[in-house]
């Protein structure tokens, strides 16, 4: 039944009519018609599995509906004469999806993958299972659709570097194009014409408005020698800043929502929801794809490819599926008794931005709680009126980029955000209880946060060494992969961090901005952790290696690079090696990740790579 089914509507206001009166029946009417405008069926593709048969053919399959596959769809079913069917494992938007302000709650909702590394000895050590929450987003938008909503693209060096080892043609100069084709950036920033877009269907923000504890973040750092910085996303990176987020009209700017809502009646896309693609197929006795298995609901189907099929999946899943269909470690295909079709470095270079959160706690008044009946009040007041708390994500937009080495680099290794919790703020939002920390830790920040603000200020690992893997669990593909983080397994990772928790992070209780509003540190007590001097280097280690938390950032797992690069799975053109008619669009194929929240260049990636295939198919078509 649709959202927006009329029917559905009014038996609901006439059930509820006669008991509570006219005053209510207007107010459920109008209810029930906001949320119709904001998540209502009518506004993203039918799902076309009914027209979807066992044999059916399109010229192009895009695998994930998500940061590059949206914008896959829509570029590729820009030519008329080509037929484009995007598969979907999730169904469509929720109104949990699209309110700025509530991105926690999709946290282990059905939106969700609810991925889990595998346990390691040092990392995640306070969590109930040992294992960090890794969430990834499985509706149309994909990640997009449950991220933070934060707009940046990374520094000029991560683009630059990839062009150095032998990606050829993408370099900063090179993807910016792609970057700006995306964009319809709405704010008033210098040099806008340069570094922004404003004709392409990703609304990008940055408010005017401050909260006040974004603007005692952004007076406490100059205090610190970082300086105040207007364009995250312009020439310079390092400073610190209110992000642009992804957030317009008081509703989040997913890629389905920006790619895939206005090209929704396109009769050349066909979208097909809540379906796993389980097998890529290929020619008979050749490395040709030629079509990919799908399951919708337990109904198992073809699909034949014309031209190519293309994975955009994401760093877990299109490496998962590529090892299900023989292409990846040649010995561990085997193990999972997979037929070879080709040894590749499938699942390896896995890299994510893990991060520490330390807090700090502030005064606060009886009248600052979260109550129960202002959650109520802000949500009705959000659906109805679009107004009130939830209509973006303040105050957690400030962000900062520091080299912690060199105070005059250009480079950053170091993120830091800062989220701001208001007093009691598990009433809406349990921040431990959502990433599954064990009890201890969950009852300490409630006692901690019954009468305080408390801020989170998230110490975030940019450019981390130690690499990570994802492996076949079974041959099964309803078996989720293996996922080995290796969080700090390189001992340079665990010194940054310490090394920038020092230079900034504690430091910033010692600036007169924090000392006026009562921001002071405030430890969790770890038993471990706690036998240890609260002011040495093994103390802040060892909290690091309970309180881990991971940005949700993976990528590298089907590395790009040139023929001479034994580690890379695709070419820079995206196709996988010495296989025909298969390419991977999406953060899996970042040879390092960039320094920054990666759905920005995973969001070009689709751009860069759609225009890479119209220029290998286009003359046939003409």
């Amino acid at each position: 039944m649709s959202a927006c089914d009329p029917t559905f509507t009014s038996t609901v206001i006439d059930s509820y009519g006669d008991v509570v009166g006219t005053t209510f029946a207007q107010a459920l009417t109008s209810f029930l018609a906001a949320q119709c405008a904001l998540v209502g069926d009518h506004l993203w593709p039918e799902d076309a599995i009914n027209s979807v048969v066992d044999g059916s053919s399109y010229d192009f399959v895009v695998v994930g509906a998500g940061s590059a596959g949206s914008v896959l769809a829509n570029r590729l079913s820009e030519v008329p004469e080509w037929k484009v069917l995007l598969v979907e494992a999730g169904g469509n938007p929720t109104v949990n999806t699209e309110i700025p302000q509530v991105f926690y709650n999709n946290l282990g909702s059905k939106e969700d993958w609810g991925y889990r590394p595998e346990p390691q000895s040092g990392a995640c050590l306070s969590y109930e299972t040992k294992t960090c929450a890794w969430p990834s987003g499985k509706t149309l938008g994909g990640s997009a659709s449950i991220n933070a909503m934060f707009y940046v693209r990374g520094n000029h060096i991560d683009f630059d570097g990839w062009a150095e080892d032998g990606n050829n043609g993408w370099s900063y100069e090179d993807v910016l194009p792609y970057f700006k084709k995306s964009e319809n950036f709405v704010a008033d920033i210098s040099e806008n014409d340069r570094y922004h877009g404003t004709k392409g269907e990703l609304y990008t923000t940055k408010d005017k408005n401050l909260k006040p504890f974004e603007e005692v973040v952004l007076k406490a750092y100059p205090e610190l020698g970082v300086q105040n910085l207007d364009d995250i996303n312009g020439e310079n990176q390092m400073g610190v800043t209110q992000s642009q987020i992804t957030v317009y009209n008081k509703t989040r700017m997913s890629t389905a929502r920006a790619f895939l809502s206005p090209i929704r009646n396109r009769n050349n896309l066909h979208v097909i929801k809540n379906t796993l693609a389980t097998k890529i197929i290929f020619k008979e006795n050749s490395n040709a794809v030629s079509g990919i298995m799908l399951n919708n609901n337990g109904k198992e189907f073809m699909v034949n490819v014309n031209k190519e099929l293309i994975l955009s999946a994401g760093a877990i899943n299109s490496p998962h599926l590529l090892m299900l269909s023989g292409i990846g470690p040649q010995e561990h295909l085997l193990e999972q008794n997979i037929t070879v079709k080709m040894d590749l470095a499938v699942g390896e270079n896995l890299q994510d931005h893990v991060f520490v959160p330390l807090l700090y706690t502030a005064p606060a008044k009886e009248s600052d709680d979260i109550t129960m009946s202002l959650v109520v009040n802000n949500f009705f007041d959000y659906m109805v009126n679009k107004e009130g708390i939830l209509c973006d994500t303040s105050p957690h937009r400030i962000i900062a980029f520091v080299n912690t080495t060199d105070s005059t680099g250009t480079s950053p290794d170091l993120q830091f955000h800062h989220v701001i919790f208001t007093p009691k703020i598990h009433i809406l939002l349990d921040f431990f209880e959502k990433h599954g920390l064990n009890n201890d830790i969950i009852e300490q920040f409630h006692e901690i946060n019954n009468n305080k603000f408390a801020m989170l200020i998230y110490n975030t690992l940019l450019k981390p060494k130690s690499r990570g893997k994802v492996l076949l669990q079974s041959n099964n593909p309803f078996d989720r992969p293996l996922i080995y983080a290796n969080y700090f397994n390189d001992n340079e990772d665990m010194k940054t961090l310490i090394r920038g928790m020092r230079k900034f992070t504690l430091k910033l209780g010692e600036t007169d901005a924090f000392k006026q509003v009562g921001l002071e540190l405030e430890w969790f007590q770890i038993p471990t952790c706690d036998k240890l001097d609260k002011t040495s280097d093994e103390f802040l280690e060892c909290i690091s290696r309970h309180l881990t938390f991971s940005l949700y950032h993976p990528s590298g797992t089907v590395k790009m690079g040139p023929e001479d690069d034994p580690s890379a799975v695709v070419t820079p053109e995206l196709k996988v090696r010495n296989i025909e008619n298969l390419r991977v669009i999406d953060a899996s194929v970042m040879p390092s990740i960039v320094r920054g929240n990666t759905n920005a260049a995973t969001i070009m990636i689709g751009e860069k790579g759609a225009e890479l295939i119209k220029q290998s198919h286009i003359n046939t078509t003409e």
